[in-house]
């Protein structure tokens, strides 16, 4: 069993120092905290449920940091992730996700690689078990599960309710 937070997994993907900083945080912000926004030029900033807040004593990014970090969530191997590369985000242990942002390498109209890193943006990923119980039934009403789009804007719960949907499929809900 993993006993580490949501947020201990996604600060693991930073390089140590920026990593200690933000484990230094209160828990009460690690808790909440939604993402990890890393910009070259910029200090680390947090998304909070009230906003955007720099991270404590956080030195101003460089490209090179912004590389460690889709270096750390690769493995060493961005090549073996190069068509998640060129989606623009990496998924990573624990479901968590680098939203990628740079200048694209195109060849044929299709982006074959990242020249340069502007911003990784580490989305932090949170089980919410239950989240989809309720939906479920209302599907299921007439039997069989029906075909469903899930939309909402970025940060509403998309992936959230989709895991739980899943999970509440295996375990026979509805």
């Amino acid at each position: 069993m993993n006993l580490e937070s949501p947020f201990d997994q996604a600060a693991a993907l930073l390089p140590f120092e920026l990593r200690q900083l933000a484990l230094a945080l209160p828990r009460a912000e690690r808790v909440v905290a939604e993402e990890v926004c890393l910009r070259a030029g910029q200090p680390v900033c947090l998304t909070l449920p009230e906003g955007e807040a720099v991270l404590p004593r956080s030195p101003i990014l460089s490209e090179q940091t912004l590389r460690t970090v889709l270096e750390i969530a690769t493995r060493a191997s961005a090549h073996t992730a190069l068509e998640q590369v060129r989606r623009g985000y990496v998924t990573v242990a624990g479901g968590h996700r680098l939203g990628l942002c740079g200048t694209a390498a195109v060849r044929d109209g299709r982006v074959c690689n990242l020249r340069r890193l502007s911003s990784v943006n580490i989305r932090i990923a949170r089980e919410i078990k239950g989240a989809a119980e309720e939906p479920v039934r209302q599907l299921r009403q007439g039997g069989e599960m029906p075909s469903v789009l899930i939309l909402a804007p970025p940060g509403g719960g998309k992936t959230t309710l989709l895991r739980d949907l899943i999970r509440c499929l295996s375990d026979g809900v509805g």
